[in-house]
């Protein structure tokens, strides 16, 4: 069975995400993976817990089963429990480099998707270097949604999707098209022009434009948007505000992991700042001969 992937440190940041993933994983029908990377020695920092068998993987192991289901001792993390039908599994190993390790993790043919918090501390240097999940969003192929700590899961009536070249991917307009009928959702394809006077504002790419042409033929309710504002995060969640939106997807162009790290993106700014869900996907280089070419992430189950 098809699973989601969500790496955790323990912070109410990574609580949050996990209760918006059982959400996901009852409608979806998928399972959950928690996850959890560490150094391989003790650190400093956190305060020591040893449980399980005694060792530092048999610790973690346990201390997930605590947090999933709420049972830590003075943490305060809500009540919660995975839903029926929603089996949730414990996988821990030593990196270095968790960016690395997640995204080798979602490779693996049993992953659908991530979900992880934009990040779970207020260092400076994640503006700038970028927290480990926006690396993950930008560097794994798997669509990841990216939680805020303050959001709460429900549907998705109405997506805003920053409109790109990159967006009119036949990919990732796939993935979209079975989250809209998934949900019943009104799907608005929204670019952000800096103003000029000069010029009318109207961008839609020519794969947007046949959808268009085709007078509703992609299948849902859609629209297609050009907003100005000088800052596209904020032209983005302006209009995402004005008609109350409950996600926010973008649209990135796989790349290597190092890249993502050192080369400050929207998807970046906009996990960073916004306030509702960003579900990052990603055009289709490994969709046209992959495994996953045909699988169906976000369809609609033939029980459901």
């Amino acid at each position: 069975m098809s699973r989601i992937l969500i790496p955790i440190d323990y912070s109410t940041a990574c609580h949050n995400a996990y209760r918006y993933a059982l959400h996901l994983a009852e409608e979806m029908r998928l399972d959950v993976v928690l996850a959890h990377y560490y150094s391989g020695s003790i650190d400093p920092r956190t305060s020591l817990y040893i449980g399980g068998d005694g060792t530092i993987r048999g610790s973690h192991i346990e201390r997930m089963r605590q947090f999933a289901y709420s049972t830590a001792e003075g943490v305060t993390y809500p009540l919660c429990e995975p839903p029926t039908g929603v089996t949730v599994t414990y996988e821990t190993d030593v990196s270095m480099v968790p960016s690395a390790a997640i995204i080798r993790r979602a490779g693996q043919p049993d992953i659908s998707m991530i979900v992880m918090p934009p990040r779970t501390t207020e260092a400076a240097l994640g503006k700038w270097l970028g927290s480990t999940a926006t690396t993950v969003s930008e560097a794994c192929e798997r669509p990841v949604f990216l939680v805020p700590p303050q959001a709460r899961f429900r549907p998705f009536l109405h997506l805003v999707v920053a409109n790109n070249r990159a967006t009119a991917d036949p990919y990732p307009l796939w993935q979209i098209q079975e989250l809209a009928g998934r949900y019943q959702s009104k799907v608005h394809f929204v670019h952000v022009e800096q103003p000029r006077k000069d010029l009318p504002l109207r961008f839609v790419p020519w794969e947007m434009e046949e959808l268009i042409e085709d007078g509703g033929g992609a299948g849902y309710d859609f629209e297609v948007v050009t907003v100005e504002d000088t800052d596209v995060s904020r032209g983005l969640m302006g209009y995402a505000e004005d008609i109350q939106a409950d996600l926010l997807v973008m649209v990135n162009q796989t790349r290597r992991r190092w890249q993502a790290v050192l080369r400050a993106t929207l998807t970046q700014d906009l996990a960073l700042r916004s306030h509702l869900p960003v579900l990052v996907l990603h055009t289709g280089n490994y969709a046209v001969e992959g495994e996953h070419a045909t699988t169906p992430v976000f369809a609609q189950s033939p029980e459901a």
